[in-house]
């Protein structure tokens, strides 16, 4: 039961095409609709950018142009003078002639300036504000519980817009009896650039009690767990929950996948998600054509298989999880999508 919990939070996820049942539509909020429309815009003149960046310049020597001028004016640091002489064998005493065209090699020599510190731009078609989505956990057919994927607002978070996503188990009324499960994770997840910036976990298995907080500050390279702990991390990570809505943002239909993700216990790992076929599926949410997928966790350079998980998304633009399949050593537990509201 509690794994299945786990690999709910864990995004490893495929794509189903929906014919719907217990699958409801709601309308994307006008606030958001605008954050989306800035994303295209950015997003438009971002691509523009590259284009630009990336290519070679031809530039034809002016009267008075020195070495250390042109690398002013074209990298904005007169310290790369002599990689231009260099690129264009240009030896000491370093005399340009007028009307001699040299190569400024932009794709090199950016990678060799500090950039100021950019976040990423992410077009999102998957979901919005208002997805909500229901999850019976069953083992031989028994529901044994519930979870709870919902997109719940957009918040303010370091001065960005970010989604507030929470995912909730709890086991049945019967269950409860023997075991009770009351557990929330919640992510803030950027809107914009797709990345978590925190998320808090809330556990309530049995007599076990745990509440953590971890905060990534991303510009300066570490995260912060609620006990003051520090990690380092790569910027734009993930966490355990905010890495299946990245999934389903950025998905397209490839076989392999990665996802850099930065765990409570203050390690970052990847994930390799792999596609392994299409299928047809109903469950109690309805019928859905649907990609399975695999994920795998890296350890020590080489991936290895996380226990046997089988995964099927919505093969749309939603990528909707409509049912996880996971191995134990007797049977399967299964968690089955019951009913879904996504958003156009």
């Amino acid at each position: 039961m509690k794994k299945i919990f786990f690999i709910l939070f864990l995004i490893i996820f495929t794509s189903c095409s929906t014919i719907p049942k217990n699958v409801s539509v709601v309308e994307i909020r006008k606030e958001e609709e605008i954050l989306k429309e800035e994303i295209n815009s950015e997003k438009d003149l971002q691509n523009k950018k590259e284009q630009i960046k990336i290519s070679d310049v031809e530039y034809k020597v002016k009267k008075g142009d020195t070495l250390t001028k042109i690398a002013k004016e074209y990298y904005g640091n007169i310290k790369f003078w002599k990689k231009i002489a260099e690129d264009n064998n240009i030896n000491e005493p370093y005399i340009l002639h007028e009307n001699r065209v040299i190569k400024l090699k932009k794709n090199e020599i950016t990678n060799l300036i500090k950039k100021d510190f950019k976040y990423p731009v992410y077009k999102n078609k998957a979901f919005g504000v208002g997805e909500k989505l229901v999850f019976a956990v069953k083992y031989f057919n028994i529901t044994a519980g519930f979870g709870i994927l919902e997109v719940k607002d957009i918040v303010d978070v370091n001065s960005r817009k970010a989604y507030k996503i929470e995912a909730t188990a709890r086991t049945s009324p019967f269950f409860e009896t023997f075991y009770r499960v009351r557990d929330i994770i919640t992510s803030y997840m950027d809107v914009k650039g797709l990345f978590s910036w925190k998320y808090s976990k809330h556990l309530e298995e049995g007599g076990y009690r745990h509440d953590s907080y971890m905060e990534f500050f991303h510009e300066n390279g570490y995260a912060q767990k609620s006990d003051g702990m520090r990690c380092n991390i790569p910027a734009f990570v993930q966490d355990v929950l905010s890495e299946f809505y990245y999934f389903r943002a950025m998905y397209r239909g490839e076989d392999e996948f990665y996802i850099n993700v930065a765990s409570d216990e203050c390690k970052v790992y990847q994930i390799l998600v792999k596609k392994l076929k299409y299928e047809k599926i109903t469950v109690d949410a309805g019928e859905f054509d649907c990609v399975v997928i695999q994920p795998y966790l890296k350890y020590e350079g080489i991936f290895r298989q996380k226990g046997d998980v089988w995964i099927w998304l919505t093969n749309d633009e939603y990528l909707m999880p409509v049912l996880v399949k996971s191995q134990i050593v007797i049977g399967t537990i299964d968690a089955v999508l019951q009913s879904a509201t996504i958003v156009k």
